[in-house]
């Protein structure tokens, strides 16, 4: 069963279920509009009480989707679901700007979380209770580096942020970076506040230098009017052809590639998972998820599955609902296959996994190459 909380500052259930007495109960959090990562949450949980429970015992998610308000109110949320609710772990948030405030919590209580796509390496940096289930931007960004360079022969770059976000400012710190590693020229660094609509300053800076790529790290609502903008100029490279958009997994949006204002035509992006896979676990995710949801999964809402599936992995494993054994687990984690694979956790309890890039073609989200670590 799934209790949802939406809102603000209300940190109030809408729904509460009638549960039993030892019902195993699990925290997860959402940030922003992914209203349907927590889908993908159930779902793991649906298949665990299906089978007769964890630990025999059957297990509720408790959500909570702070849709506008900050990371300090993620950080309440996740102070009353271990205080007042008594969860055994915490999943999410999704957000890295949310997470790394989230995680000294969880370490201080000694409750083993793991965020869905949050992917800012320092999320983890609380301590050795708190995990990541998707990739890192440092392993992102250095494939959208190797991309614009090796598969698509950039030899010059801009990039554009949203500026005071944990998120945006290391991918696009990560993307420069190996860019420049790699012997391309970030030719143009611009920045800009969260809301903003007119984009006209830093976007003809960049044009006056004709780059071949624009590496645009943000949110959907800028991403759309920064493209559109963009378009209009036009923005184009030495040669006179169109500059190349590129984004990273804030990307995978329907608000974004289903905008018909967005001109977002032949960009790339990475990502966590293509709902095109072979691979038969997580085609079995996707078949089920379609058959239930009539829609088909974004990469958050895989990571959402696998965050979940991880822990009831760890905790039977453990054959315990102890936080140290459970946390023992979870760091011993080796060759998970769900919607995702995680073949290990380093030190830093970072994910061994791959990525893959999508390409937007005829207003649709089309699944490009993958990348294996």
């Amino acid at each position: 069963m799934l209790a949802i909380s939406i809102g603000c500052d209300r940190l109030q259930k809408i729904v509460t279920p009638q549960q039993q007495e030892e019902t195993l109960k699990i925290g997860f959090i959402v940030a922003g509009e992914r209203v349907t990562y927590p889908n993908g949450a159930e779902m793991a949980v649906t298949e665990i009480n299906q089978r007769g429970g964890l630990l025999g015992m059957p297990v509720e998610l408790i959500g909570h989707i702070n849709k506008e308000a900050g990371p300090e109110v993620s950080a309440q949320i996740a102070e009353r679901l271990i205080v007042e609710d008594g969860i055994i772990a915490l999943i999410g948030p999704n957000r890295s700007s949310h997470a790394v405030v989230v995680g000294p919590i969880a370490q201080r209580h000694g409750i083993p979380m793991i965020t869905t796509t949050a992917t800012n390496p320092n999320v983890t940096n609380a301590g050795n209770f708190v995990f990541m289930a998707s990739f890192t931007d440092s392993f992102q960004g250095a494939v959208m580096a190797q991309f614009a360079k090796a598969d698509l022969g950039t030899s010059t770059a801009a990039v554009i942020t949203q500026s005071g976000d944990l998120y945006t400012e290391g991918i696009s710190e990560f993307f420069a970076r190996d860019f420049g590693g790699l012997g391309g020229e970030i030719v143009a660094q611009e920045f800009y506040e969260d809301e903003t609509s007119d984009f006209t300053a830093q976007l003809t800076r960049i044009a006056d230098l004709q780059p071949d790529a624009l590496f645009i790290a943000g949110f959907v609502q800028e991403t759309s009017l920064i493209t559109q903008q963009a378009r209009a100029m036009p923005l184009l490279n030495a040669d006179g052809d169109p500059t190349i958009f590129l984004g990273a997994d804030a990307w995978d949006s329907e608000l974004l590639y289903g905008n018909a204002d967005a001109e977002v035509e032949g960009s790339f992006f990475s990502g966590h998972f293509s709902p095109e896979t072979d691979e038969p676990t997580a085609r079995a995710f996707v078949d089920a998820y379609e058959a239930i949801y009539v829609s088909t999964p974004t990469g958050g809402i895989g990571v959402s599955y696998d965050a979940v599936k991880l822990l009831f992995e760890a905790v039977e494993r453990a054959g315990s609902l102890d936080p140290e054994k459970i946390r023992e687990q979870l760091a011993a984690t080796e060759n998970y296959i769900g919607a995702t694979t995680i073949a290990g956790y380093d030190e830093n309890r970072h994910p061994t996994k791959s990525a893959v890039i999508f390409t937007i073609k005829n207003g649709e989200k089309q699944f490009h190459k993958q990348i294996d670590p």
